[in-house]
């Protein structure tokens, strides 16, 4: 698979002549080096461009000087190895070891970057490195303590699930091989899922604790378990998402089918596994970072905990999933998630008609979702985030490309489905559109917001001309999240179409008190709709008397 960059690269002249080929020989360059030292010199060689150039294209598309971004490279290095909590460590020791060697300056630029002193991040780990042993151990007896602890990496890894062998509950051995092969089908399925790292356990690992003991001694943050029970002609099966440090019960359902059809039993049952799976584990990794303290949050904890204010479609929601990501940006300058979201939350600003300056958060929206490309990931939200900063600014024929590739890394991502929806919508393949929002609403997990997927609904309807379904869906969006007032700009022009002008009026003064200086060219310069969606957005709006 091509990666960001190339993929960019082959989209048309707009994007590719955004990213400096020199920009991205230099982070690669800086990834790959295991020295503790960098000079400028040592940067312009690899890029091959002058060295006032690369800190002119440094500065525009990452935010900071080459050495300056390096310096932060080895900072969350750092960081990452004293949260690893490794015996015979020494805060001293590990800053040297990354090419840090006047303490005095290192640790101000740690505390300034982090909040801490290094020394706090080290005493916290340990701290917590013992409590998790001692709980362990007292669980299972001291002499497996060492074994099951988790590993450490850097935070940002993907989510680690095991898969379980399932319980027969049946002694015969078609009961127990069909067991076996649920667990085998359900890992595979999700082993195409590049959101998630898929762990197997070999029979070698098998023990007689209780399963869900296993999932740490694999390195998994979450198990998958099941069983399976027959009575007469009927088969029951019983799957579980259990947290497998807390052993909380995240998710679970039953599958019942006929002995004569297994095949037919075991895809229903991989289906609905798959499709559970991700929405449940976001979820519990957004409640994980929320229980944090903020002392000990790192990147992926901001970037998850952003997550429901970037989705929540209001500006105050977007407020708060700035700031959090720039946090996250600060801590670790070579993680795309936190960079891209941001980009998507500025491109919200636009359409959303939440900023007095769409020119200059389009401008930043772009090159926030360039660095993301130059910085590169296989994260599904990474690539759905680019996908919807395109579609919003007008790019639609590269979101689309895009697109293809976000559902093909994961093709149960609510997310990646709704922005399909839009695009669609956008386009004015409603039809289309509606199917890939409702489909986004099922892939989700129960209680997630719906209402960005519902005025999505609402303004396909709109465009069709259905203008009563229209304002249902639209109406529905506001009782789900009052803060999204923007949807006003067309609901009211939905209740005046049906003759409905009290509510025509009330939905247009909500939207004066939303933006009092709001104008129609504001808002029709706002949204990427084609031109007959705008054209019929403008004159609705000036019969209301909105100005020009």
């Amino acid at each position: 698979m091509m990666n960001d960059l190339d993929l960019i690269g082959r989209l048309g002249p707009a994007c590719s002549r955004a990213i400096p080929h020199g920009v991205k020989k230099t982070v690669e360059h800086m990834r790959a080096s295991p020295g503790p030292k960098m000079t400028m010199g040592e940067l312009v060689q690899v890029c091959g461009v002058p060295e006032r150039t690369l800190h002119k294209h440094f500065r525009a598309f990452i935010g900071l000087s080459p050495l300056a971004y390096w310096r932060r490279l080895r900072l969350a290095a750092v960081r990452e190895r004293l949260l690893a909590a490794a015996d015979g460590e020494s805060v001293s020791k590990v800053a040297m070891r990354h090419g840090f060697e006047h303490f005095g300056r290192f640790s101000t630029q740690y505390r300034r970057c982090f909040g801490e002193s290094p020394s706090s991040t080290l005493r916290r780990a340990r701290t917590a490195a013992l409590c998790a042993a001692s709980e362990r151990g007292s669980a299972i007896g001291s002499d497996q303590a060492r074994v099951l602890r988790l590993p450490t990496g850097p935070a940002r890894e993907r989510p680690s699930v095991a898969v379980l062998p399932f319980h027969a509950s049946a002694t015969n051995a078609e009961q127990r091989a069909f067991a076996e092969s649920l667990a085998e089908g359900i890992a595979t399925a999700l082993a195409h899922v590049r959101s998630l790292a898929v762990v197997i356990p070999s029979p070698m690992s098998l023990t007689s604790h209780y399963p869900r003991r296993l999932a740490p001694r694999l390195g998994a943050r979450y198990c998958i378990i099941g069983r399976t029970t027959q009575a007469g002609d009927r088969v029951r099966v019983i799957v579980r998402l259990v947290d497998a440090a807390t052993e909380h019960h995240l998710w679970g359902d039953s599958y019942d089918g006929e002995v004569v059809d297994p095949f037919g039993l075991q895809d229903r049952v991989t289906e609905g596994v798959v499709r559970a799976i991700v929405p449940n584990i976001r979820g519990a990794e957004i409640e994980r970072a929320r229980r944090k303290q903020p002392s000990d949050l790192d990147a992926h904890d901001l970037a998850m905990r952003a997550l429901p204010f970037a989705f929540a479609t209001n500006l105050d929601a977007t407020t708060q999933a700035l700031d959090l990501l720039h946090r996250a940006m600060e801590i670790d300058p070579d993680y795309a998630l936190p960079v891209a979201l941001a980009a998507w939350c500025h491109a919200q600003l636009i359409t959303h008609n939440g900023t007095p300056s769409p020119a200059e958060e389009k401008a930043r929206a772009l090159r926030l979702i360039e660095r993301a490309t130059v910085l590169g990931a296989d994260d599904p939200l990474v690539v759905t985030a680019q996908c919807a900063v395109y579609t919003m600014v007008g790019e639609h024929d590269i979101a689309a490309i895009l697109l293809d590739r976000a559902l093909a890394l994961d093709p149960t991502s609510a997310w990646a489905w709704e922005r399909s929806g839009w695009l669609k919508t956008y386009i004015g393949e409603v039809d289309t559109a509606i199917r890939h929002f409702h489909r986004a609403i099922q892939l989700d997990a129960p209680h997630s917001p719906n209402a960005n997927r519902f005025v999505g609904i609402g303004c396909a309807h709109f465009d069709a001309g259905r203008y009563e379904a229209g304002a249902f869906w639209m109406r529905r969006a506001t009782l789900e999240q009052p803060g999204t007032v923007w949807v006003n700009r067309t609901l009211a022009i939905s209740y005046a179409r049906m003759g409905e002008h009290i509510a025509a009026r009330d939905s247009l003064e909500a939207l004066r008190r939303y933006r009092p200086d709001l104008t129609i060219a504001q808002i029709v310069g706002a949204l990427p709709f084609r031109r007959d969606f705008m054209d019929r957005v403008a004159e609705g709006l000036d019969d209301l008397g909105l100005p020009p």
